[in-house]
């Protein structure tokens, strides 16, 4: 994962600006400030969807420990975290995302903040955005790692436990940035209004109940040319660049999948032309296998629909 350095402005929570925003002023000059100066004001965010984690080695022997997590999250993902890694609690398609994420928020010392999405079973794009805070003793060592996860409203409400198994089967990085600390003496960024945010891991403000003003879900084009005229799609497609693999009878062959939905896919290889008509597909950092009917055909391009 590539990480740009950036400002608040891409944050869209208000609780996740105000938490960043207290880190940094507990940083005081500083890269980052330590755990035991953190506390959380009223009113500034939920502990109950907090995550803390400890880092432990170093180098291809790191790991993220988790040492708190808050009870909204427990009950989202339906398992216990403390005591174990990041590897052992996180879902095989968001690992590379998470673990990625927090080794460069350990090596920098700055917020890590991501946004990942999918695709609801209303076939709506749900985001999550992550922030990552960082705290050490000597303000040079990162030691630990506070972790923040919110949903972006949708029109209609989200449901918490079903959107993670959405997760689970497909995400895609849409945004991963840096943010260094000394941020809160500049020209604060503009505050989107707390309407337009859903938190995550707290049932104390659904989206579905009618008193929130939800956003908009962003329109993701599909590829150029990859839909053939009389194609009916169910679902909007985003653009992606995810390696595959092909199964049918007793053949296997790699391929690269060029945009997705929950519905459906573009896929590219030079093998495909001598694909049939259904066939499996397991996507890379996923063990679950997609069967596949192709809707189009076009050389080395071909359009499935799953199911």
């Amino acid at each position: 994962m590539l990480f740009e350095t950036t400002s608040l402005q891409p944050v869209k929570s208000v609780s996740q600006r105000a938490l960043a925003a207290h880190w940094d002023r507990l940083a005081a000059g500083r890269h980052f400030p330590a755990l035991t100066e953190f506390s959380l004001e009223p009113g500034m965010h939920d502990p109950k969807q907090l995550v803390v984690w400890n880092i432990e080695g170093k180098g291809s022997q790191q790991k993220f420990r988790a040492l708190y997590q808050g009870e909204n999250v427990a009950e989202v993902f339906s398992s216990a975290w403390a005591g174990k890694t990041m590897e052992q609690v996180v879902p095989m398609s968001l690992r590379r995302f998470t673990i990625d994420a927090a080794k460069e928020c350990a090596a920098s010392g700055c917020l890590i903040y991501t946004i990942l999405s999918t695709i609801d079973t209303d076939e709506r794009r749900v985001d999550c955005e992550r922030l990552l805070l960082p705290f050490g003793s000597d303000g040079s060592k990162v030691e630990q790692i506070l972790a923040s996860l919110q949903l972006v409203s949708v029109p209609g409400g989200v449901q918490r436990k079903e959107i993670v198994n959405q997760f689970q089967m497909q995400a895609n990085l849409i945004f991963s940035g840096r943010i260094k600390s000394g941020f809160t003496g500049s020209n604060p960024a503009p505050i989107i209004p707390a309407s337009d945010v859903h938190e995550m891991a707290t049932g104390t403000h659904p989206v579905s109940d009618g008193s929130r003003r939800a956003s908009k879900p962003a329109q993701v084009p599909s590829r150029p040319g990859a839909a053939t005229v009389g194609e009916h799609r169910r679902a909007a497609r985003r653009n992606v660049v995810r390696a595959g693999r092909i199964n049918f009878g007793t053949e296997s062959m790699t391929c690269t999948v060029r945009n997705l939905s929950a519905t459906g896919a573009a896929i590219e290889g030079a093998g495909l032309p001598r694909t049939p008509d259904s066939f499996a597909l397991v996507l890379e950092m996923e063990t679950a296998t997609r069967p596949c009917t192709v809707v189009w055909r076009r050389k080395t391009l071909l359009g499935v629909r799953f199911g």
